[in-house]
């Protein structure tokens, strides 16, 4: 029996069984919040009262404190999962080398057990309920099943021999689930629920039967090695620690050696750290009053539609106006305005919220990081192109540790002077504005002379498009003249000049007179 949309048998079982497991984390990830302040504990009563506002715990009626320590808890949580996931990135990429099934089992029992530990959570008083959770997300960050899926397609993709096909179908089953599972999340948002019993205990039987699916009957996919690949592969170290240097020696390697790669991570690094993106919900309802819902809403919405309205945008200004041009405007318009935006966050503007209109600036943009990608590949080179990313996400998520403690840390969510409302913004500033350092003195002329190569491979190849599709229409047009030539009408030769046929038969009978004759004449 044939699958649909091309589906086999071997997609069927790594793609459901791994996209199951990932989308938990996602689903996990939207809930940690409304979680995290679930947990809260204060001496304040719960207001019964119809009509009063939603504090977000059902042991605190205090709102503004639950979203200030609801946030703190988050943060450090956030912190300490990218902590496990600097660890894993170091070491699951060597560990899978051993087999992707039992990576695969190992990191679904930490999403497991980091499931069960949030809901224990919930039960436990609120000096133990917050430790837990942190933990929790910690384990959960150290599984690793986001890199293994991505690890595992290209496994599949090369059985297959069918790269293309492979990803498309991939992106239809998390598609699917995500349908699914996100709107379930985003209705628990809308209700406000104090009480997440029924919630974890989904969630954990889903990670559950999850396990059990990979357990029985997830392929291994890792292709059978050679004796001789068996030996290097003993040779390689083995343990975390070992795993971790070796990666870390090639690492330096590549930074001390490559022109670009070191530049462009340390301005890529100040940028993470400006990202406050941790605290932007929480200030929301803090100072407008937005409820969880609302603020999930206007922070994400117009992120994805502008995605899909704008990401062309930036292309076609490219071809139109040259791709340096645009690379510079484009680089200091978002520098500028994220410096500007960050101390007008409190400000309301004809009754709108300025994070709102300063996320709706930013919409135009989103298609730069797709140029960006595009010049940098040339850059780094496709043989260093993998090690790079590789570095690149790790710097995201040393960022990540620092940013998701440090803002959350600093934001206050009953504060009531403009100088302590824009703390956390202004440090975040304070790091953008540091990043167009590095650009404007090392990394920023490779990227612009960059962009005029592109622009001059572009130039030449619309030339060399003009030229063919002029030599082809001269082509077509002798083509055509010959044509109504052969098919023009053959003109009539001109007849030989011939004497009339009377006279010369006269001149040939006519015979001689005789003597008699001429007397008589």
């Amino acid at each position: 029996m044939a699958l649909p949309l091309g589906f086999t048998p071997l997609e069927v079982r790594t793609y459901l069984i791994l996209t199951l497991c990932w989308v938990s984390i996602v689903v996990v990830n939207l809930l940690e919040q409304p979680y995290a302040r679930s947990l809260i504990h204060c001496e304040t009563p719960v207001s019964t009262e119809e009509g009063s506002a939603f504090s977000g715990s059902k042991y605190c009626g205090n709102r503004l404190y639950v979203i200030d320590m609801g946030t703190h808890v988050s943060g450090k949580g956030q912190s300490l999962e990218n902590v496990g996931r600097i660890l894993i990135t170091l070491f699951v990429s060597g560990f899978a080398d051993y087999g992707r099934k039992r990576a695969a089992l190992l990191g679904q029992f930490l999403i497991t057990l980091s499931t069960a530990l949030f809901a224990v959570a919930m039960f436990l008083p609120q000096g133990l309920a917050i430790p837990t959770y942190i933990l929790a997300q910690g384990l959960q960050g150290m599984s690793g099943i986001g890199i293994l899926d991505q690890i595992v397609t290209g496994d599949v993709a090369l059985i297959l021999n069918d790269g293309v096909g492979v990803y498309s179908r991939k992106g239809i089953v998390s598609a699917f689930l995500m349908v699914i599972l996100v709107p379930i999340i985003v209705y628990v948002q809308y209700a406000e629920i104090t009480d997440f019993t029924w919630v974890w205990t989904g969630i954990v039987s889903l990670n559950t039967f999850a396990m059990v699916l990979v357990f029985f009957f997830f392929p291994e996919t890792l292709h059978k090695k050679s004796e001789k690949e068996k030996e290097d592969l003993k040779k390689k170290p083995t343990s975390i620690a070992g795993v971790a240097l070796d990666e870390m020696k090639t690492f330096r390697t590549i930074v001390k050696t490559h022109p670009y790669v070191g530049y462009r991570l340390a301005e890529d690094f100040l940028v993470k750290l400006a990202d406050c993106s941790a605290i932007g919900m929480p200030f929301m309802m803090a100072q407008f009053q937005f409820s969880q819902f609302h603020a999930l809403v206007f922070q994400f919405i117009p992120q994805l539609v502008g995605g899909v309205l704008l990401g062309g945008l930036v292309a076609s200004l490219c071809r139109a106006h040259g791709t340096r041009k645009v690379w510079q405007n484009c680089f200091f318009f978002h520098r500028s305005t994220s410096i500007m935006n960050a101390f007008l966050m409190p400000v309301t503007i004809f009754g709108i919220p300025y994070p709102l209109l300063g996320g709706l600036m930013h919409l135009p943009l989103s298609g730069f990081p797709a140029l960006l990608q595009a010049v940098e590949i040339r850059l780094v080179g496709q043989e260093t192109n993998a090690k790079y990313q590789a570095m690149a996400q790790l710097m995201g998520f040393i960022s990540g540790a620092i940013t998701s403690w440090l803002y959350s840390a600093i934001f206050f969510g009953e504060a009531t002077s403009y100088a302590r409302i824009v703390a956390p913004y202004a440090v975040s500033a304070m790091f953008m504005a540091t990043s167009i350092l590095p650009f404007w003195l090392t990394t920023g002329p490779m990227q612009l002379a960059e962009c005029d190569k592109l622009d001059q491979e572009a130039l030449a190849e619309m030339k060399k498009k003009e030229e063919e599709e002029k030599a082809q229409a001269e082509k077509k047009a002798e083509t055509a003249e010959g044509t109504n030539e052969a098919s023009s009408p053959l003109k009539p030769e001109a007849e030989p000049e011939t004497e009339p046929l009377l006279e010369k038969s006269e001149e040939v009978n006519v015979a001689p007179k005789t003597e008699e004759e001429k007397k008589e004449d």
